[in-house]
């Protein structure tokens, strides 16, 4: 069984970038951070004024920056869980994608529908994360998954309902403000068309099925 190499550099790369925050500061987030459109002052350098703004690139960039140690570690908890099963299945290049296409998917989602919920910039992997969990529970719903230190397992299927239910009720009422839950919902939506594309059941159909 050959080893999931995409998984190891993405676990490399949000080590490094995370690294790099914390050497760097403030600045990593000025220009990696996802800004909501429009001009943000985000501080002062002697007479000037320090702005940041939205670029394209950081639907991307962003989920390569994380608040603290906690949070890097639980998304990163969260791909070595899930990740290999569903690089195994879709092979390297096609988990890349779609693990990209789960990043840009929960980005658009937080700009389109959390520009209220008390968040600037947003970072981190959840919306990638929560897309890998979406591919888990769709080509894996039955696997038994062992959330220490909470007792017993839950299969896939049920954490992903859970999560997601649970993404959708405090996006909603507002609640846990900071935290970006439109995105983990944009990268679980994104992530499983993108399944579903690949298996051939939705109206437009893919040349051939990448995934069971």
């Amino acid at each position: 069984m050959s080893p999931p190499l995409v998984v190891v550099w993405l676990v490399i790369a949000n080590l490094v970038m995370f690294a790099a925050q914390w050497a760097l500061g403030d600045r990593m987030a000025l220009y990696f951070a996802l800004w909501p459109p429009g001009e943000h002052v985000v501080g002062m350098a002697g007479a000037r004024t320090i702005v940041a703004g939205f670029q394209p690139l950081q639907l991307i960039t962003y989920g390569f920056l994380h608040g603290g140690v906690g949070h890097v570690a639980i998304n990163l908890t969260g791909l070595l869980l899930f990740g290999p099963m569903v690089e195994r299945c879709m092979g390297g290049g096609h988990f890349l994608f779609y693990y990209a296409f789960c990043l840009v998917s929960a980005g658009v989602c937080q700009l389109l529908l959390g520009l209220g919920d008390g968040i600037g910039a947003t970072v981190g992997a959840s919306g990638a994360i929560y897309g890998v969990l979406a591919a888990a529970a769709l080509l894996y719903p039955d696997r038994k998954v062992l959330l220490l230190p909470l007792p017993g397992e839950l299969e896939a299927r049920t954490l992903a309902l859970l999560l997601g239910g649970l993404s959708v009720l405090h996006g909603v009422t507002g609640t846990q403000a900071g935290t970006a839950h439109f995105a983990h919902l944009g990268g679980m939506a994104g992530g499983w068309l993108l399944v579903q594309y690949w298996r051939g059941r939705l109206p437009v159909k893919p040349r051939r099925l990448l995934v069971p």
